[in-house]
């Protein structure tokens, strides 16, 4: 590898300033004799930290740093390298599943984004790294030879020291240190070494190439800016360790970021941002301060500056002896790059304005950016020069250090539903699995709250899309037809009342005709539920009796199967069984009509389920007897939700129908989504079943989902409170700007703290004008919150929209240009195309 100099070429293999890493230690050893650890460091990650977070965060970086003896260094490098989103057609989950997938990976196709990899160098120089200049760097002279490493105590304090420092790290849950070893800092045939994402400024570049000095420093083709925070003057006069972001915040509401994200995640260029500095005897550094005020009182008659630095010098020292600061030499830089030399020159502002921002004076370099390059190679910091040092506390220089990183979620996950992070990258979260796993929720039963326009069905269209293309079973209870698209186009069953085709069931079918005790139970609370009113309590005697029914009426229809009458299982043939079989096997009980159990009643209360009678279609389905193994199914409850029999009967006989599949369906999740028709059920009559079902599901692999618009139903309803709000450790939580003067409330409700209350608030804030148009919301798994964006394809979006002309223009395609083809219907109005009755 050669690096061109316009007057002479040096073979950088001769000048690389690293000698060898150890193989038993991992020790990086420079020809200077400088030892290094090298660690990749896990950040946190961005817009997800609250203020106080940030100041343990804070704590944690100098109370490590305090472990370090005096003329050690610590190098802290960010790498920030753009990259296009590349979706992987050939996968078996794009394969395997509909055009809605394939085409939301076509839209987020070559979609920029930022990668970001933090490292962290702990080095032990040879000599004292302020007794050099940048003038004395290896890239300048030749004639460096290896010093002698001759003590091995050496080696076994500096292990020592550092393992202490690492654990310090690790220990904190707020930070990891990953010790890198050998393979992952020289690389290997198949993975990308340490240097080599230095030299070629890329993750995943295997090539070595040149470095080029004339006109300016390039690195393999990239034209690159530095600019170098060296001089205390630079420094503002107040550094916190955390900001107010104003673009997420409100008139109400404090977003926080720190403050080295300026030069971290928030410039969204290429760069690398350095941030060194030498551990420092702030005794010694008094006393030469000393020495340098005695001479600037000599001269402070003739030059106001030297009064100035008489007083900035004294604040100095008495902070240093009242408060035992820490003092340490830092050091900052940021290179900007790319291979266009136009768009370089923009980062190049970028970059200025950013520093500015954080109140610093922004200095290009210009005849030192490649000694500032030189010495920022892992294991070399040691070259950056006491001429590039500025003198500060700890605090200070560790308050302007990158802390936080993009979103982890990845690209794909088995169990991943599609958002994207705040900056626009794709990305497959998963609320349901991981997170249990991981031990951040308890159980997988969720709440989404969207007030009207906030997307609330788009963005649940968006979920149940993913989450049945991960196999999960879906049963939802709906009121207003959101979801009935969905359904066809993933071969769903949409159950709903029309006249000429009523809502009908049959809970009594069953294929085996020998129901587990769970099912029969089940059957039981059904049938219980048909006879008494609401707030109507029934007695030991009548609940024995009633499963002593259910349970020989199935007796009974076996023994018949097994003589060669086989009798259709369904709430007729069950009454016919009550009315005219169980009566003597009542009195075999010595069972008493007028105490134990009223059958007469008990059959009079029935008899309008019955055939001939008002509702007898309702529990007689021959068609809904699979519902058991259906992955989808939708009751659509907006034609009955008034109706004071058919709408709580049908409720009733949904949740006896999940609480079977429950048991019967092994191996996967099986999800209950209530929309808006969760209201009607939380009655006196039907809130223990829904305590039952939010504490119990978890058992049974199952998931209790709560779909809500007006925060007003869920603000003092106790049986919610109780039965489904205290037991959603899962909550999407869509624009609530609405609510925002009244958010106290909301925040009690649902138990939120006030980290998690800014996040929410800051929904919808700072959005990206140049995005295709989204909507955020914000995902709460226990204490955790982050905000996501709720981005589609048109085509995806077409399969998701519940506007009322968009929906009409779709199905208008379908039934008058292709055949009902539901799904080219969509496709087509993604591109664009309507009929003549919707053309503008």
């Amino acid at each position: 590898m050669k690096s061109i100099n316009p007057n002479k070429a040096k073979n950088l293999e001769t000048l690389f300033p690293i000698l060898a890493v150890d193989a038993e230690t991992d020790i990086i050893v420079s020809k200077n004799a400088d030892l290094t650890v090298a660690f990749e460091m896990k950040v946190p990650e961005i817009f997800a930290i609250s203020d106080s977070e940030y100041d343990t965060l804070h704590d944690v970086l100098v109370r490590a740093i305090k472990i370090l003896p005096i003329g050690y260094m610590i190098h802290k490098q960010d790498m920030f390298i753009e990259d296009d989103y590349n979706p992987n057609f050939e996968s078996e989950f794009l394969q395997s599943n509909n055009y809605v997938a394939w085409e939301n990976e076509r839209h987020f196709a070559e979609r920029p984004y930022l990668r970001h990899r933090c490292y962290l160098y702990i080095t032990r120089p040879a000599s004292s790294p302020l007794k050099r200049t940048s003038q004395q760097s290896s890239l300048l002279k030749r004639h460096l030879v290896p010093k002698e490493i001759q003590d091995p105590k050496t080696w076994i304090e500096f292990t020592d020291i550092v393992n202490q420092f690492e654990a310090t790290f690790n220990d904190s849950g707020k930070v990891t240190l990953n010790k890198l070893n050998k393979d992952e800092i020289l690389g290997t045939k198949t993975e990308t070494g340490l240097f080599q994402k230095y030299f070629s400024l890329s993750f995943d570049d295997e090539a070595l190439y040149d470095l080029e000095t004339k006109d300016g420093l390039k690195v393999a083709g990239n034209t690159t800016y530095t600019y170098a925070i060296t001089e205390l003057n630079d420094f503002p006069n107040n550094l916190q360790n955390s900001a107010r972001l104003e673009q997420f915040s409100t008139d109400s509401s404090h977003f926080p970021i720190s403050t080295g994200s300026t030069l971290g995640m928030m410039l969204s260029c290429n760069h690398v941002y350095n941030q060194a500095l030498v551990v420092c005897d702030g005794d010694a550094m008094v006393n030469e301060m000393v020495g340098e005020v005695r001479r600037h009182y000599s001269f402070s008659a003739w030059s106001k500056e030297n009064e100035v630095s008489i007083s900035a010098k004294d604040a100095f020292m008495e902070e240093v002896k009242a408060n035992n600061r820490k003092v340490v030499k830092a050091h900052f830089n940021v290179m900007v790059f790319h291979r266009d030399p136009e768009i370089a020159d923009n980062y190049r502002s970028l970059a200025a304005a950013a520093i500015s921002k954080l109140g610093f004076k922004p200095k290009l370099a210009t005849w030192d950016a490649e000694t500032l390059f030189w010495a920022c190679i892992p294991g070399n910091i040691s070259e950056i020069g006491t001429d590039n040092l500025a003198t500060c506390f700890l605090e200070e220089a560790t308050a302007i250090w990158n802390v936080e990183t993009n979103y982890q979620d990845g690209f794909f996950n088995k169990n991943g539903v599609l958002l994207t992070d705040r900056f626009g990258r794709p990305c497959m979260v998963d609320p349901f699995f991981a997170p249990l796993e991981k031990g951040l929720i308890s159980n997988r039963n969720f709440m989404v709250i969207g007030p009207s326009g906030s997307g609330k069905s788009f963005t649940m269209n968006n979920i149940i899309y993913y989450l049945l293309s991960h196999g999960v079973h879906i049963s939802m209870v709906d009121v207003g037809h959101s979801y009935k698209r969905l359904c066809k186009l993933m071969g769903g069953r949409y159950i709903t009342y029309e006249t000429d085709n009523p809502i009908n069931f049959n809970p009594f079918y069953m294929k085996d005709l020998n129901p587990d005790e769970e099912t029969k139970d089940a059957l039981a609370n059904l049938l219980m539920a048909l006879w008494k009113k609401d707030g109507e309590r029934s007695s030991k005697s009548e609940e024995v009796t009633i499963s002593s029914i259910v349970h020989e009426y199935y007796v009974s229809l076996r023994r018949n199967r097994n003589d060669g009458n086989d009798i259709f299982p369904c709430f007729d043939s069950f009454y016919e069984f009550t009315q005219n079989k169980y009566p003597d096997i009542f009195k075999q009980n010595q069972g008493r009509s007028e105490k134990e159990f009223d059958l007469q009643n008990f059959l009079y209360v029935l008899r309008p389920y019955y055939k001939g009678g008002q509702y007898d279609y309702l529990l007689n389905s021959r068609q809904n007897i699979d519902l058991m193994d259906l992955p989808f199914v939708i009751y659509e409850l907006d034609n009955i939700k008034d109706h004071p029999v058919l709408f709580p009967v049908t409720t009733i006989m949904i949740m006896n129908t999940y609480v079977r599949k429950l048991f019967s369906v092994k191996g996967v999740l099986k999800m209950l989504v209530i929309e808006e028709a969760w209201k009607a059920l939380a009655k006196d009559s039907f809130s223990d079943f829904l305590r039952w079902c939010s504490k119990t599901v978890r058992k049974h692999y199952g998931s209790l989902g709560v779909v809500t618009q007006e925060v007003d139903d869920l603000v003092g309803n106790a049986i919610v409170k109780d039965a489904i709000i205290n037991n959603s450790p899962i909550k999407f939580l869509l624009d609530q700007s609405n609510y925002e003067k009244r958010f106290g409330e909301i925040m009690q409700t649902l138990a939120l703290s006030e980290k998690q209350a800014n996040i929410i608030l800051s929904i919808n804030k700072g959005k990206n004008p140049n995005r295709p148009p989204y909507k955020e919301l914000a995902l709460l798994l226990g204490d955790y919150c982050k905000v996501y964006g709720v981005e589609v394809s048109k085509t995806a979006y077409g399969t998701f929209t519940t506007e009322r002309r968009e929906v009409e223009e779709i199905q208008d395609l379908a039934q008058n240009k292709y055949n009902g083809n539901l799904e080219n219907a969509v496709k087509a109005w993604a591109n664009g195309e309507r009929t003549t009755v919707f053309q503008p």
